[in-house]
């Protein structure tokens, strides 16, 4: 053997710690990521599975032109007052600031448990209104 064969070999083996070098880093962060994405995914369904509501009524207020509705959290995770959508005959209810009350008090963003959630919007007549939070839990009540 001479020398072209073990500079060859030496050449190879150079690059092969080099590819390996520059691999595992990359291979290291995916399994990160992927392990962060688990606990995430994690964390959510715990989450939603710990939620409940409890539909509690809607007024329709026919001399204003208003609906009320009052949602109590029933479950033991806070919920947020912005993630909180609210459906009158299933079309989606722009809220404003003014528009939701929590346990009477306005410009609140966090709606802890056992609180009741109060949102008042400009609606014709409904038939059916339905509320949905953050986590994908969706009430719906006949009117």
């Amino acid at each position: 053997m001479g020398f072209s064969t073990s500079g060859a070999t030496a050449i190879i083996f150079v690059g092969v710690l080099m590819a390996a070098g520059i691999a595992y880093p990359v291979l290291q962060t995916a399994h990160d990521e992927r392990l962060t994405a688990v606990d995430d995914r994690d964390d959510r369904t715990l989450e939603m599975y710990n939620s409940d509501l409890a539909l509690e009524e809607s007024r329709y207020n026919e001399t204003e032109g208003t609906l009320t509705v009052n949602v109590t959290n029933a479950g033991s995770t806070t919920l947020s007052v912005p993630a909180t959508d609210l459906l009158v005959d299933g079309k989606y209810a722009e809220l404003d600031d003014g528009d939701t009350l929590v346990d009477g008090s306005e410009h609140r963003e966090l709606w802890q448990p056992g609180e009741t959630l109060s949102i008042t919007v400009e609606a014709d007549r409904p038939e059916r209104v339905k509320i949905v939070t953050e986590h994908g839990l969706a009430k719906t009540l006949e009117v």
